[in-house]
């Protein structure tokens, strides 16, 4: 089975004509090569490679024949990279391969790097060097393309589509180049990892480039957050993201921007929103905000799922810390009103950030301050029955909540029965018993 595959529309140069036959079926989706292949060679070259006519391989257990075993696997390397070696070539230059006489097959090739590599990690780790070297300088071409393309450039919608595109192209290459050298594996990782990784190096090496791709990637989540941006724009960010995804100085190189602009722009949008918003409304939208930067965690963008801990650490500090006086004078009146709603949500929201002490050390100072007038006037009880509905509707049955209650009121002179007095009750019987 043979199929043409249109070209990828992200690539600006014109696809040679290979065949890509893959281990799994002779003409894989979505990859747009075709590599020639002889008539004589055709049934074999369209079978998968377990059906492929491949001779058994031959195992000498002969200490006196180790010496012969290595020359073998030196020549049997040898012969798989003169295989590997143009195809990469053909791939990486989006070129054709022109030797005259010669013909280029993925099943052959596939079978000459798994014979080379059969059981011997060495061979395999030999493989993944020299297909690193020939890689590499693909790669440093790459990157110097990008810096002359994009210098002088500070609009994203301009130079970040051209990175995108570039690096959808890169992708698509290298995830050829792992296939054509039969999926091969070191320490875990593949021929598309390394190549990353070497995509990585050469990008470090080119910090103006590097801090002009990461600046684009931060102004597009802002408009996405200000709901600026256009309808491509996730797709984009996805991709322009995954390009640092096994950065190993991720911290410093995009984890903290990230964050320092992340901070910056909750910062500003909570203060204007405070200017026109009661306590209600400011902690809708504080709910609304949560709510989505995790739903980007979770499903959608990798700069957020990475620093998922450190980004949650944000919003806490910006929207809920720094406007601790306006949200304790809302509580008050949250109680006052007993607006049920309201302070579930603001329970909630104090959950999410694991800040129940929060709520705890401001719904002891209601207690403390409205409960003198209570007990003066003998309406004690009745504040407390106000307060324990809320409680059961709004706190989740919190048991630190729970105590708290229990402890103002009991110092009130408030006898409070239940539950958790009891079972404490019971802990101090058996105590009294031992």
């Amino acid at each position: 089975m043979k199929r043409s595959i249109s070209p990828d529309p992200f690539s600006s140069t014109k696809s040679p004509k290979l065949v890509h036959h893959s281990p799994d079926d002779g003409g894989a989706e979505g990859n747009p090569y075709r590599l020639p292949f002889t008539l004589s060679d055709e049934n074999l070259s369209c079978l998968p490679i377990s059906q492929a006519r491949e001779p058994p391989p031959i195992f000498n257990l002969d200490p006196n024949s180790v010496k012969d075993t290595q020359d073998r696997n030196k020549l049997y390397l040898a012969k798989a990279w003169d295989l590997l070696k143009p195809a990469i070539k053909i791939i990486l230059d989006d070129d054709e391969y022109k030797k005259p006489g010669d013909v280029l097959c993925f099943t052959t090739i596939f079978r000459a790097v798994k014979r080379a590599c059969l059981g011997d990690p060495r061979q395999s780790e030999l493989v993944f060097n020299l297909v690193k070297h020939e890689c590499e300088p693909h790669i440093a071409e790459l990157i110097q393309s990008l810096e002359n393309n994009c210098s002088g450039s500070d609009d994203p919608s301009v130079f970040l589509p051209h990175v995108y595109n570039r690096w959808l192209d890169f992708k698509r290459k290298m995830s050829l180049v792992s296939d054509v050298a039969m999926y091969q594996t070191l320490n875990g990782l593949t021929l598309w990892d390394v190549g990353q990784k070497l995509f990585h190096k050469q990008l470090s090496m080119a910090p103006q480039l590097q801090d002009q791709v990461i600046t684009g990637i931060l102004r597009l989540i802002t408009d996405e957050r200000l709901g600026k941006a256009a309808n491509n724009t996730s797709d984009l960010l996805k991709n322009l993201m995954d390009m640092f995804r096994m950065q190993w100085q991720c911290t410093y190189v995009y984890k903290d921007p990230f964050l320092d602009s992340t901070s910056k722009f909750y910062a500003e949008e909570a203060e204007q929103v405070l200017q026109r918003s009661d306590i209600s409304h400011y902690l809708k939208y504080v709910e609304r905000t949560f709510l989505a930067e995790e739903e980007k965690c979770d499903k959608h963008y990798f700069f957020f799922s990475s620093s998922r801990s450190r980004l949650m650490k944000v919003l806490k500090s910006q929207l809920l810390e720094a406007h601790s006086s306006f949200l304790e004078e809302g509580f008050m009146l949250l109680m006052d009103e007993s607006l049920i709603d309201d302070l579930r949500r603001m329970y909630r929201l104090f959950s999410m950030v694991d800040s129940e002490d929060y709520i705890d050390r401001i719904l002891r100072a209601y207690i403390l301050a409205k409960g003198e007038g209570a007990r003066q006037e003998g309406s004690l009880q009745e504040l407390h029955t106000s307060i324990d509905k809320i409680w059961h509707q709004c706190f989740g049955q919190d048991d630190l909540l729970d105590k708290t209650i229990r402890d103002c009121f009991e110092g009130f002179g408030l006898h409070v029965p239940g539950e958790f007095s009891d079972q404490l009750q019971w802990i101090d019987d058996d105590d009294d018993e031992d």
